[in-house]
């Protein structure tokens, strides 16, 4: 059953953060990932990384929202994500970013490692002032030379929430993280962004496609 998680009264998502990881292996590779936010009005959470084999996603499309994936959406917290994902033979490390909340036009780096034959990435993170969007990209390949790579991350929804647009169950806003009784459309797709039937702004949180720039850059 889900639960209830408090939110700072000034709607700053918590950043108190869960870093799960396996053991590296001699073949290790480490990567920058950084994360640009290009919406013009919407906080990202602290993001949710992942390196695993290829192949591996951590939601479907079309699919029903884990309770994690809608922790992830709801409340900004990736943390359930992460650990659930470290337990994982395909993954190689799973983690959450400590630098707090991603503001528009700027942007927060993550380093991660892989392993030369394990080398997919996903992530993710809520747009803040929403009931359960998030954006994401899945199952991406890392670069295996010293270039870098980018990838554009539209937003998605996670089917686990009402829309209702409503700042008392935006955890961004100060409201409800997540919702044990509002079972939503109960599947992933696009997000449709916001469209004012409820007290959020369109003229200020909402957006287009893509939300976010992804760039990787191999360290090691």
């Amino acid at each position: 059953m889900r639960k209830m998680i408090t939110l700072l009264a000034t709607g700053m998502l918590s950043t108190s953060l869960l870093a799960a990881t396996s053991a590296y292996a001699d073949d290790e590779l480490m990567y920058n990932v950084t994360i640009t936010n290009l919406t013009p009005g919407q906080p990202l959470a602290p993001i949710m990384v992942a390196t695993h084999r290829r192949g591996f996603e951590y939601f479907e499309d079309g699919g029903a929202p884990s309770d994690a994936l809608a922790m992830l959406a709801e409340a900004g917290n990736g943390q359930p994500m992460a650990a659930y994902l470290a337990t994982l033979p395909q993954v190689v490390e799973a983690t959450v970013s400590t630098m707090g909340l991603t503001f528009p036009g700027h942007s927060t780096t993550v380093t991660i490692h892989a392993r030369r034959a394990i080398n997919h990435i996903s992530l993710g993170a809520m747009l803040g002032a929403t009931n359960d969007a998030f954006f994401a990209i899945k199952d991406a390949e890392l670069p295996v030379g010293r270039q870098t790579v980018t990838y554009y991350a539209p937003a998605y929804d996670a089917g686990s929430e009402t829309n209702d647009e409503l700042s008392s169950t935006v955890a961004g806003l100060g409201g409800e993280g997540y919702s044990p009784n509002d079972s939503g459309e109960g599947f992933v797709h696009i997000h449709g962004g916001v469209h004012g039937v409820g007290d959020l702004v369109p003229g200020t949180h909402d957006w287009r496609n893509p939300v976010a720039k992804i760039v990787i850059q191999r360290v090691k």
